[in-house]
């Protein structure tokens, strides 16, 4: 059996931290694959790496904008470098200071450099060997090419301990691409995936997951298990737990995930499976979560519902300008897009709602800004009687308007849109009433 370990940039961000981590992957011959992350915060006060590199690539052009930033990532490095006193650390150092500024690198190289150093340095403190994430993971048309990564993985030893970083891969052309921030969830996910790992756990600075965000419910309950689908969720809906894609590798062939505290390694943490399999009723509720910063754009069309192609027409105006709709509902003469604000790069809201006017044949399209979706995330809960009632009891009691309601398909999920100003007292109200 083998298990792979991905640390995050916390656990990783002081030499206590890794010499901390570096003890819990010794403690089980198991744990044969490593995927680090960039460091993170040493304080509340400093600055992650991955920033740090950010600032440096933006001002490489300015000198003395640029020293500050990477005396930053000098120091970090050094710090942790004490651990393995062989390392050319120096020489590294003054490698991506070079890159940085007197090479045509892309940004996605330059912020993938925290992840690339950390693992030369984990792997070297470790005595295992360092695999650069380029060596396999593709990335095709900007996305992840798991069939790709698949094949590229195949001549690699299976029989070797390895670190490798997360964030990145290289694209169709060779070059560096990254995912999204957090992506070192996903390079866990495909690390499990090709070395064929019986386990994957992914090691932070929280004891697993909670019901609430502990910031917002300070006694908020732990939450043993999870579904794969709960997660998505989860992830998706503004709760800080693992990357929203990180499932996507290990769907198929599911690998429990186990989320543990890299401070308390000795705490049972969250297991995540591809089905729960223990669900007692005072679980039935996963996560009470929430994100601000929707929009939403109520179509009415009478007769809607025999207008053909009136759907499709009216999403193709979205795809025009490349804006993302997150959710959709439907009644019979009417259509309602939810879309995040940051959405609208290229136009407005008030200028896409007057596009959208001049596009489609409607009787009438209202816009919303400032909205926020609360989300009630568990396990069947459309079995659960009386709940969506007690919801909107709790919320009326406390003149929180309901703006709309959606309960997907899944039945793991309720999505409720109220104002933004109102998201973090809606969340204590309903954990208050449905887990108390």
């Amino acid at each position: 059996m083998s298990i792979v370990c991905k640390f995050g940039g916390t656990s990783l961000a002081s030499a206590d931290n890794v010499r901390r981590c570096a003890e819990i992957v010794k403690s089980d011959p198991r744990r044969r694959y490593v995927v680090a992350s960039a460091p993170g915060k040493k304080t509340p006060e400093s600055k992650k790496v991955t920033d740090l590199l950010l600032a440096c690539h933006k001002n490489r052009f300015q000198e003395q904008a640029f020293a500050e930033s990477f005396a930053g990532i000098e120091s970090a490095f050094r710090e942790i470098a004490t651990l393995a006193p062989d390392f050319p650390i120096e020489e590294e150092l003054a490698a991506i200071r070079r890159q940085i500024q007197f090479s045509e690198t892309s940004l996605d190289f330059v912020l993938s450099r925290g992840e690339y150093l950390n693992a030369k340095l984990l792997a070297a403190i470790l005595g295992y060997t360092f695999l650069d994430a380029a060596k396999f993971v593709r990335f095709q048309g900007g996305e992840l090419d798991l069939p790709a990564t698949i094949e590229q993985a195949k001549d690699i030893d299976r029989e070797g301990r390895y670190v490798v970083p997360g964030f990145y891969g290289v694209d169709e052309y060779g070059y560096v691409k990254t995912f999204s921030r957090g992506g070192s969830d996903i390079t866990g996910s495909i690390v499990a995936r090709v070395f064929g790992c019986e386990a994957y756990e992914n090691w932070t600075d929280v004891d697993g997951i909670y019901v609430a965000d502990p910031r917002v419910i300070p006694r908020a309950k732990k939450v043993e298990q999870v579904s794969f689908r709960e997660l998505r969720e989860m992830s998706y809906m503004g709760a800080s737990v693992l990357h929203s894609e990180t499932l996507l590798p290990i769907f198929e062939q599911p690998i429990p995930i186990y989320l543990k505290n890299s401070f308390a390694p000795e705490k049972s943490g969250t297991e995540i499976l591809k089905k729960r399999t223990q669900v007692a009723e005072r679980e039935v509720i996963t996560c009470i979560t929430g994100k601000n910063d929707y929009t939403c754009i109520q179509i009415s069309k009478m007769m809607l519902d025999k207008q053909l192609g009136f759907v499709k027409k009216a999403t193709s105006v979205f795809e025009e300008y490349h804006i993302n709709i997150s959710h959709t509902h439907s009644g019979l003469d009417n259509l309602c897009f939810f879309v995040e604000q940051s959405e609208y790069k290229t136009i407005g809201f008030a200028d896409f709602l007057e596009v959208l006017r001049a596009r489609i044949d409607a009787d009438k399209i209202k816009g919303y800004d400032n909205l926020a979706l609360l989300a009630v995330i568990g396990h069947d809960l459309s079995e659960k009687v009386g709940l969506l009632a007690t919801v909107f009891n709790a919320l009326s009691k406390h003149e929180i308007g309901v703006r709309t309601i959606y309960q997907s398909i899944s039945e793991c999920n309720v999505i409720i849109g109220i104002e933004n100003a109102e998201l973090m007292k809606a969340v204590q109200i309903v954990y208050a009433e449905l887990v108390g």
